[in-house]
């Protein structure tokens, strides 16, 4: 039998981009570990990410792999019935 982990959210945060993709790889280490120990597998074609930045900040090329699978970048995605896009806007008042 294999259990796929759907639903699953992960959400990691870093204004570095060196430091980001550092604890990043971590983070999927330790839910690769995890997945295995639990027999789960994390289905990499129906997996995405998004990247959630302020209008002003430098975009580099995330490159996220899991399991020699590349994960596809979104430009929006539709999260528990909410739409979200790429650029984080707001207005201070």
């Amino acid at each position: 039998m294999i259990m796929f982990a759907d639903d699953t959210s992960i959400l990691v945060s870093n204004t570095n981009y060196d430091d980001f993709m550092t604890v990043f790889n971590l983070v999927l280490l330790h839910i690769s570990k995890w997945f295995q120990a639990n027999q789960w597998t994390l289905n990499t074609e129906k997996t995405n990410n998004k990247r959630f930045t302020p209008t002003n900040f430098s975009h580099y090329p995330l490159n996220l792999v899991y399991a020699d699978q590349a994960l596809t970048e979104l430009d929006t995605i539709n999260f528990s019935g909410l739409h979200l896009i790429t650029t984080l806007r707001g207005s201070h008042t």
